[in-house]
């Protein structure tokens, strides 16, 4: 649950928005961390999809001069829809539509997402495109930062979520169960592939404040790390990409 702060940043919000785009309006969702239970105070940014009756240039530049003072609300870039995106764009980004199908907040408007049908077929070849391109940048930004441990740290931290969002869609694949909590994913995770992720538990540890980092190099951590999201990869390799489809 937000704080009663948090709560009142979010009415503002909407007053704003209803009055920035009137009938142009249908919806607007809060998803995420803040839609959950993973919403971390002063840490967890805002994630709002604002849904329009078509994505005009015109909307962009009635929003455009809000989003520095939204950002400083703790609000992330807004995801802006409009409703041919959403029925056009299911299975290229099944695994984002899925996330905020499963967890959202509708603050205002039509539950757009309530009845959105996600075909999760293109789940796993979503699922692997993203993994491999994680990878890859993961590998990169170490090359550039690898001196700096305040740079590696906030790098480990920021690409936590990626990674579990990319767990949790894997098990959609194989599974019903909702999970609610990043500990929930991972827990399932291990237990479905038999495998161990103690980097990315200490992780969410320590994105939560329950936990510091530990006295070991960080460079360490990243070795390791890193050999925790190539089991990833790895165990989108073996799933097989003619799984039967299930619909959501």
């Amino acid at each position: 649950m937000l704080d009663p702060q948090t709560e009142k940043i979010l009415v503002q919000f909407i007053q704003e928005l209803r009055q920035l785009l009137a009938d142009e309006l249908v919806a607007v969702v809060l998803y995420g961390s803040g839609a959950g239970s993973n919403f971390v105070p002063g840490a967890s940014d805002l994630n709002v999809a604002i849904v329009v009756q078509e994505a005009r240039f015109d909307v962009l530049q009635k929003l455009h001069p809000r989003i520095a003072a939204w950002h400083a609300q703790g609000f992330a870039l807004p995801l802006l829809l409009d409703r041919e995106f959403l029925q056009r764009g299911r299975d290229v980004f099944p695994m984002e539509f899925h996330d905020i199908k499963e967890q959202h907040r509708l603050l205002w408007g039509e539950d757009v997402f309530r009845d959105l049908e996600i075909d999760s077929r293109h789940l796993r070849f979503q699922a692997e495109h993203e993994a491999r391109s994680k990878l890859l940048r993961l590998r990169a930004l170490y090359l550039e930062c690898a001196g700096d441990q305040p740079r590696l740290q906030a790098l480990l931290r920021d690409s936590l979520k990626t990674f579990l969002i990319l767990m949790r869609n894997l098990i959609r694949l194989h599974s019903k169960t909702t999970l609610l909590t990043y500990e929930e994913v991972l827990d399932q995770f291990e237990q479905h592939f038999h495998l161990a992720f103690p980097r990315l538990r200490q992780l969410i540890a320590i994105r939560a404040g329950q936990q510091q980092w530990p006295g070991t190099p960080i460079t360490d951590f990243f070795r390791d790390y890193l050999a925790e999201v190539q089991q990833i990869v790895a165990v989108i390799d073996r799933l097989s990409s003619h799984a039967p489809s299930r619909h959501d």
